[in-house]
């Protein structure tokens, strides 16, 4: 299932600007970012303007760079099991744990603000995009072999993308009694407890939910 993923070659940083990328990363995925001014910044990362400015020139870049990433890094962390997957199953698999894995490291604010600022939101929708043109494959491949019910692949593939960013936003979240982990979890459980065909593979897919481990958040 391996095609080349074309990640983007972009020069690296040094370590130093390397280390405040990486902190800002951890920071915003915690508390959010928007209400941070580049003093916040300077303050909380532990480095000068000066070092801010070089990682991206002013703050609206700066968080651009930080999003990017970030979500770049999450789109591989996904793409890569499903793409080494040995078969539908295990695509399944892989691409539930990462999913799950991913929701566990961020917070609601920071998808707040990733959806509300406009480089996020176009960040997030060329991961949807990205990840659904894999999802697709998977989908029409798990239906040629009879695992999978016939569906329109594409339908399926955004279908459960779509859901899996609804349950991660703040007002939804704020209103159910699961975490973000949780609910990413239960809508990848329904997803694919639906379209795998047999009462067999549907019991397989909830081996795999028990499996992920969702209350170590």
């Amino acid at each position: 299932m391996g095609r080349d993923m074309g990640k983007a070659k972009t020069k690296p940083l040094p370590v130093r600007l390397r280390r405040v990328l990486d902190e800002a990363e951890q920071l915003f995925s915690q508390e959010g970012f928007l209400h941070f001014s580049t003093d916040d910044l300077a303050r909380r990362l532990r480095c000068s303007k000066r070092a801010i400015y070089a990682v991206a020139p002013g703050r609206e870049k700066f968080f651009e760079t930080v999003i990017l990433h970030r979500v770049t890094r999450a789109e591989e962390a996904t793409i890569a099991p499903i793409r080494n997957a040995s078969g539908v199953r295990a695509a399944v698999q892989g691409c539930m744990r990462a999913s799950v894995e991913q929701a566990k490291g961020v917070s609601p604010l920071w998808m707040r603000d990733v959806l509300l600022f406009p480089a996020g939101r176009r960040a997030v929708d060329k991961w949807r995009a990205d990840i659904a043109d894999e999802l697709e494959h998977v989908i029409q491949r798990g239906i040629d072999e009879g695992l999978l019910r016939k569906i329109d692949p594409r339908v399926a593939a955004e279908a459960l993308l779509t859901s899996s960013l609804r349950v991660c936003e703040p007002d939804f979240l704020a209103n159910s009694s699961t975490t973000m982990a949780e609910a990413v979890g239960q809508v990848y459980e329904i997803f694919w407890s639906g379209l795998f065909r047999g009462r067999r593979n549907g019991k397989e897919t909830q081996r795999i939910v028990d499996d992920l481990d969702l209350a170590a958040v």
